[in-house]
């Protein structure tokens, strides 16, 4: 991609008065499914308090975005969004941090014998959640403009949901040096479905007495929360794009990959949760030593008018700083 075109002086003022801000909420959601109900699920979500970050407009403003859409959902790519500074602190916080648990793309991909990527534990998910980079700092406040500009409440999914054999978490960390073809085919999967249901309720905002959607609804519909991931890369300096792969392969319904996002160093992806995804396999030749890490957040885009649609209001807000998109 081209080089980060930021005004470094302007956004050097935004970051010095700006800072993002995060409410955390314990009961703003109820669980539909008792196979969760267990020691380890925490229903405590996290919301981007709605703020029009001057940071954030203009790095939206000079960055890149790509669309595309598979069977009706969209897929976004973004880069040259950060600083080369921040470039360099998440590269050197990525190379240091430490992930110790292994982690599987789902239950049947486990079963299926797929090599696992290293994650952070509890422990060091939450100190990465809780005291980030400056470069999720900057996510953060994104996220606060998307909600303001999209007139939405926008927070993470609860944070664990746990059955007695997997948890599913609302933020993800994943650092990878291979994967091989048999994992790539094996870890296909979405992080939600809502049309076979989620165990979680959702608040419905725009109604006056206190209701929650079902489980069960059209991910995105007009008057539907919109459920979406959101993936940041961070690649070692030798990392080579694309020749080295590890990046996310897009599919249709029937496992077919139809699109990737390379695995390009401070790129990231927005992606509606329900589209079929998985690693793509590894080509790092045989005697070099590299990695990827991956940083997700599974978001809640929720309406507070009726009848609004979170996809539609997505798109019309980032044409407003690419008409080309």
């Amino acid at each position: 991609m081209g080089d980060v075109m930021l005004d470094v002086k302007e956004l050097s003022h935004c970051l010095e008065s700006e800072s993002p801000k995060i409410r955390k909420e314990k009961d703003s959601v109820i669980l539909l499914n008792e196979r969760y109900n267990t020691p380890n699920t925490s229903l405590l979500l996290f919301h981007f308090e709605p703020q029009r970050y001057s940071s954030s407009d203009l790095r939206l403003k000079d960055c890149s975005i790509q669309r595309t859409s598979i069977e009706g959902k969209d897929i976004y790519i973004f880069d040259d969004f950060f600083t080369e500074g921040e470039a360099s602190l998440l590269r050197q916080y990525s190379k240091d941090a430490t992930f110790s648990r292994s982690s599987y793309a789902c239950q049947e991909s486990r079963e299926k014998g797929e090599e696992p990527a290293r994650s952070m534990n509890n422990k060091e998910k939450w100190e990465f959640f809780a005291k980030p980079p400056q470069a999720i700092k900057e996510i953060y406040k994104l996220f606060g403009l998307f909600a303001d500009r999209m007139n939405a409440n926008i927070s993470t999914l609860p944070w664990d949901l746990c059955d007695q054999s997997i948890c599913a978490s609302a933020v993800a960390t994943n650092r990878l040096e291979k994967v091989d073809r048999a994992s790539m085919e094996m870890g296909k999967h979405e992080d939600f479905n809502t049309e076979k249901g989620i165990p979680f309720g959702i608040p419905i905002l725009y109604e006056k007495e206190k209701r929650f959607y079902p489980g069960n609804f059209v991910n995105g519909a007009p008057g539907n929360p919109w459920l979406v991931s959101f993936m940041v890369y961070a690649t070692a300096e030798n990392f080579l794009v694309p020749e080295y792969g590890i990046g996310t392969i897009f599919c249709k319904k029937d496992g077919e990959p139809v699109a990737k996002a390379d695995c390009r160093h401070m790129r990231f992806v927005l992606f509606e949760g329900d589209i079929l995804h998985s690693i793509e396999e590894s080509k790092i030749p045989q005697g070099v030593s590299s990695w990827r890490v991956s940083y997700v957040f599974k978001l809640i885009m929720n309406p507070k008018e009726a009848g609004r649609s979170m996809r539609t209001a997505f798109y019309d807000l980032l044409k407003s700083y690419k008409k080309e998109i």
